[in-house]
Formats: structure tokens, sequence, C-alpha cells
């Protein structure tokens, strides 16, 4: 049913009536972005699997610009860049394009990454899968190789309804993305009367793009003698939109280009709707609009159904070029397999993040403003200093990329630090009353802002913090939701992180409560909040699911010292730094009241010092000023070399794969004196 109509009249007696929405969705959007940056980035040939999304005309396009599309992996050169398309690819493929050395971009729909990364839940938690849709269709063929030996495809009602399995099966279904909740209802019905203990994921996992142009396909066919839908015959999507049209009671044809329209089909025919698939981009419904002008359908009306908000990020590493040296500086040292390990945990954690802004805004889009906090704070970047850590203890244990578990398990384990940490910024922001991170105003005070601006009811700071700390619960959640699979030791170490960084923080709010110079709590905080939480833990996460137990004391040891060390690093820059290059305001722990280790060392160390931060009220810049008179600056300095000593020495005949105690010695060094 229509809930808008914008009715455009020119000159003419006959009608043309356009769907609302039509067209590329914000996966197809998307996957065309990711080739495009990629020629960019590569340039031609690059090479894609499949076609990048089911149209013709883009796939046409593309070939035009150097794009070579293949239909397996297995044609690509060794070492060539190979972009998988939207549909997304088994774990097979993967596993065929990492032994080729392949530089792989994922175009895959975060809503088909989202199936995919439930079919591994189900299995890992032993259940046959029952996967609804078209055998044939790429889709399907990706979300069966996930857990080929446990996954049963049912295409129809009638195959729900013959379904056999041995009793005491533990059942979960999943459907295709594109088809819409009307194509999978009765299936599901069946499954669900047949196996009433049956899990499944839900109705969010239906593509909200192939739902929304079938209502609206629906709206414009009862109003319509004839229903011209513009896209590809091999379009899954498309075909089904002729067919929901046609069982509304009008003629429908699909139409590859204007080329194909017949004007024997207009005969008789007063009223002509016309809609595109979600692959179909919008220039050829513009050309079918202006040859329909010239056969007097003239009138034109567009029937808005939904409205569509929804935008999906292309994945990291797809930046373009900055002009004029922008962004130039000192880098997390790494190497090429950590940086596709630490990318894809990004690209998962964009997948989860897009899919859920979906599925929310679909409600309302003021439902989804936490969680695109949460993306518009990972998209800004940063050191990504976990996720490293973490993939980086994997490979320094031995761990392959092989498209094993193990390799599965890193990638998500990596994520959920990301998030983890995304979570800690946003309540952080809150508790320090941050006004910027990462130069960019924090998200309370952008909310804030946006409240008063608009004057509406209650408090502007109450409604900012409101949303940070909705965003930072979430955020938390998504990251317990990507470790869900860890075990055994894993899921302790996982486990002891968070509740060290929760407890650091509550002290670190004590402290501030009763600013009192002890640097031995001063110490261990910073060990719990950075030591552990930002080094240690990660790298025995990362060894652990490489199976190397034997490295904990090791990874132990040097992430201490580390930690310790980019802890004073991070406070000498909040007290001395350049905000310009540190992303947030300088002075920041001194404005609030932080008795953060370097302070604590300073009071200790200077009786000004002490004699400021014992007042009630601290003279900021007085503080800061003799703080820096103190000499602690130095002192600092010299203890950190220390630490970064101390790090290095624990890794001396530790059993690493190669290299990699030259490439943990690089990045201490980094986290120890970076933007020094």
């Amino acid at each position: 049913m229509a809930t808008a109509v914008d009715n455009k009249k020119q000159s003419g007696g006959k009608k043309l009536i356009l769907a609302e929405p039509r067209g590329f969705c914000a996966g197809v959007i998307r996957a065309i972005e990711i080739v495009e940056r990629a020629l960019e980035i590569h340039g031609a040939p690059l090479y894609v699997r499949k076609q990048i999304v089911h149209n013709e005309h883009v796939v046409r396009r593309l070939e035009e610009r150097g794009v070579r599309f293949v239909d397996s992996e297995t044609e690509v050169p060794d070492g060539a860049v190979c972009i998988f398309s939207a549909h997304g690819v088994s774990p097979e493929v993967r596993g065929n394009a990492a032994r080729r050395s392949l530089q792989v971009i994922d175009a895959t729909c975060p809503l088909v990454a989202k199936v995919h990364q439930e079919a591994r839940r189900f299995a890992r938690d032993e259940r046959t899968l029952l996967l609804v849709g078209h055998a044939d269709h790429e889709e399907i063929e990706g979300t069966y190789g996930e857990a080929p030996d446990r996954t049963i495809i049912v295409e129809d009602a009638e195959a729900a309804r013959n379904l056999e399995l041995p009793e005491g099966t533990r059942a979960a279904f999943l459907t295709q993305t594109t088809l819409s909740v009307d194509d999978t209802e009765e299936i599901v019905s069946v499954l669900r009367e047949r196996f009433p203990e049956i899990a499944g994921a839900g109705s969010e996992d239906i593509c909200y793009a192939s739902q929304n142009r079938q209502t609206a396909v629906k709206s414009i066919a009862w109003r319509s003698e004839l229903v011209l839908v513009v896209g590809s015959a091999n379009s899954s999507n498309t075909v089904r939109m002729v067919e929901v049209a046609q069982a509304a009671g009008a003629e429908a044809r699909l139409l590859p280009s204007v080329d194909h329209l017949d004007p024997a089909w207009l005969e008789g025919v007063s009223t002509v709707g016309v809609s595109s698939g979600a692959s179909a981009p919008e220039v050829l419904v513009e050309e079918v609009i202006e040859r329909l002008a010239t056969l007097g359908y003239a009138d034109v009306e567009t029937e808005v159904t939904a409205k569509e908000t929804v935008v999906f990020r292309p994945p990291s590493g797809l930046e373009l070029p900055k002009k004029d040296g922008a962004g130039a500086g000192k880098d997390l040292p790494s190497d090429d397999a950590t940086e596709e390990l630490v990318g894809r945990a990004v690209a998962r954690i964009e997948d989860l993040l897009s899919a859920e802004i979906a599925r929310w805004q679909a409600v309302d889009p003021r439902a989804a403003l936490p969680i695109e906090g949460i993306a518009e704070l990972i998209a800004a970047g940063g050191k990504r200093l976990r996720p490293t850590f973490c993939v980086s203890g994997y490979l320094a244990a031995g761990g392959a990329l092989d498209g094993s578990a193990a390799e599965d398990a890193v990638i998500g384990a990596a994520a959920a630090l990301e998030l983890l940490h995304a979570s800690a910024l946003l309540h952080d922001d809150i508790l320090d009353n941050a006004p910027t991170r990462r130069g960019a105003p924090t998200l309370h005070a952008k909310h804030a802002a946006v409240h008063a601006d608009k004057g509406w009811t209650g408090e502007p700071r109450r409604y900012g913090e409101g949303i940070g700390i909705l965003a930072g619960a979430l955020a938390y959640g998504y990251a317990t939701r990507l470790a869900a699979g860890l075990t055994g030791p894993a899921m302790e170490i996982w486990t002891d992180l968070g509740t060290e960084m929760l407890v650091g923080q509550q002290l670190d709010i004590a402290l501030a409560a009763e600013p009192k110079p002890d640097t031995d709590l001063a110490r261990w905080i910073a060990v719990c909040k950075s030591g552990r939480y930002t080094i240690h833990r990660p790298l025995a996460l990362g060894a652990s699911l490489a199976g190397r137990q034997d490295l904990q004391k090791t990874f132990e040891a040097y992430g201490v010292a580390a930690g310790e060390a980019f802890q004073l690093r991070d406070d000498l820059l909040d007290a001395f730094g350049d905000s310009e290059a540190t992303g947030k305001p300088a002075g920041l722990d001194v404005s609030e009241h932080k008795m953060n280790l370097l302070l604590a060392l300073a009071a200790t160390k200077d009786s000004r010092v002490a004699e400021l931060v014992a007042e009630r009220t601290w003279d900021t810049e007085a503080l800061s000023a003799a703080m820096l008179a103190s000499g602690v600056r130095q002192e600092v300095e010299e203890h950190i070399d220390q630490l970064v000593g101390t790090a290095r020495t624990a890794l001396q005949g530790a059993p690493l794969a190669d290299g990699w105690r030259e490439r943990l010695d690089l990045m201490v060094e980094y986290v120890a004196y970076r933007d020094r």
C-alpha cells in the first residue's frame, strides 16, 4: 500500500506509474564502488569472480574499463587482485585464493555475510542447517559451503513437507536473502510445524531491498495493465518481481534494456507500471521512461511505498590515496598476512553493523542511531592495536592463512577486540566529557548538539549521553556475539580482558574522585587498562587460537611491559602532546582530575605538583606547568626505555615463527615511541 504519491503531471493521455523504491540497493552500490575503487588503486586488469552483480549493463561497462570476469578463482593468475562478488563465496573458494596468493577484496553484501556467520554458528552448535533458497543461486552455493556436511537445501514447501531428519536432530534454518518474507513464509511455516524446536535467525536476514521492491511493484501492479521490470534475466530478485506483478493481476514483462521494448506490448494499454531490480542501474530506467514518453506515456506518477536510507561502506583497505601527503606518519609495523587478517576482521565488523543498521532502520531510523555511531567510530580508523596484536600472536605462534577454523576464529576474535575497544572509547568519552575523538565530535557531544539545535524537549546533555551509553553497550554486545565461538583457554582470556578493562576503568574513576598520588595503584590501572587489555591478552588470545599455550608466559612478560610503555606514552601525549596529532584535546586527563601514572609519578617526585594535586579545585594550567618543571617527563622517557628493553628480553629464545621476534621488537618500539 502506498505511503506517499508524488505526481509529475505532463502532457498526454496515457499514464506511467514508477515504483519507488526501485533499482540499486545498498549492497549493489557497495559492490560496484569496490570494483571502481580497486581499479583506481590497483589499475587494470583486475579480476572478479563471477558477475559482480547480476546485470549485463554493469558487467559490460566494467569490462570496458579492464575488469575481467571469471567463473572460478582458479582462473586468476597467482598473486593478482581478485574481487569476490556481492553474492558471497564458500570457505573452499577463500582457501583456493589463499593458496594462489591472490590479493582478495571481498564485495560480499553485508546481509549475505551475516547469513554466513550464522551458518558457521549453527554448525558450531552441531545443528543440521536447512537452507531455504534456490540450489543453483550463487548466494546459496556460498552459504552451503560454510557447512556442507550438515546443510540441506530446501527449495519449496513440498520439499519441506517431504524432508526427513533422524530422530533427535537439532535443526536450524536460514533463508536466501534475496527472497522476500512472502517467498519464504510458507516454507518456514512448514519447517516450524514439522520441527517445533528448530532455531532460526528471523526475518531480519531477508534482504530489505528485495522485500521493498516486491512490495512496491505489487502496489503499482493493481493499477497497471502492464508492468515492465527493468533488469537481467539472471537476477533472482528481478525475475521474482515479474512474478509478483503477475500474481497481483497485471501483465508483466522483464526488460533487460530499452532495446528489448516491443511496442506491440503496449497495444490497448493506457497505464504502464515501471520498476527495476536491485542490480539494475537507474540509467536503464530513464531510457525506458524516455522511450515510453515518445509512445504517449507522458503523464508520470511516482508511487512511494518505502524510503531507503541504508548505506553499506566499502571494506577497509580501499581508501583512495590522499593528496598532498595528507595523513602521512608512522604506522604500526605490519606485513601482508597481518594486514589481510586485520582487514578481514574490520570487514566482519562493518558487515555486522551494516546489517544491524538496515535491520533497525526498517523499524525507525532513530533506532539505528547508536549503531551508526559505532560504525562511524570504526570507519574513522585508529591504530587497530588490539586486533593487530591478536593476529600477530596467532601468526607468531605459527598460525596459518589456510581457510581453517582457527583462521576464522582469530578473525572473529580480532573483530571482537576492536568492538570491545569501541565500547570502551564511547563510554570513556562520556566519563571524560571529551568533545572530540579522532578529530571529530564525540558521539554524545554530536547528538547533544543536534538536540540543542532542534530545540527538543529535555536536556541536550542527557540526550547525547544516553545515545553514547547505549552505543557503548551495543558495541560490547556485538563484541560478545563475535567472540561467542571461542572455547577453552581462548574464552578464559576473552573473559579476563573484558573484566580487567572494566575494573581498571572503575579504579580510574575512583582516583579521579579521590586524587591521591598512589603510583602502585596507578601502575596497576595502567597494566589492566593498557598492558593486558591492549597487548598481553590479545597476543595470548591469538597464540591460544593457534594452539600454542606454551607462549602464554612469554607474551605476558612482553605484553605487560609494552603495555605500560604504551600507557606512559599516552599520558605524555595527553599532558604535553599536540592535539592535531592525537585527535583529542591536550591536557584532558589533567582537566578531568585523572590521577594517571604520569601525574602520580610527578606528585611523588615534586612537592609543588603534590601541593596542587591536594587542592580541591585543580588549577589545570599551573599543574601542567609544574609537571613540566618537575623533570618527570625525562624520567618517564627513561622508564619507557627500560620497559622496551624488558619486552625485548622476554622474546629472546621464544619459539616464534620466522621473523616474528624482530617484528614484535618493532611493534614495541612503535607503541612506546609513537608521535614522540
